[in-house]
């Protein structure tokens, strides 16, 4: 059994990151040809549980679901 990690606890569960990727894959909004990070970041932050959520943290997740698709 691994021993608990120093750092900063994870502050997204999986349940949030699938609703972060799910949104990148909607259609854009009216007027825009595809999702920008920053547009992505505005989006989400008018949801519950994502007021403070940043383009580079979408950026992460996204980049880490891309890798565990192979």
């Amino acid at each position: 059994m691994e021993k608990p990690r120093s750092g900063q606890p994870k502050k997204y569960t999986e349940r949030q990151k699938v609703e972060i990727i799910a949104q990148a894959c909607t259609k854009p909004p009216a007027g825009r040809k595809r999702w920008v990070l920053t547009l992505l970041a505005e989006e989400m932050r008018e949801k519950e549980g994502f007021e403070t959520i940043n383009r580079e943290t979408i950026r992460l997740i996204l980049k880490k679901a891309k890798q565990d698709l192979g």
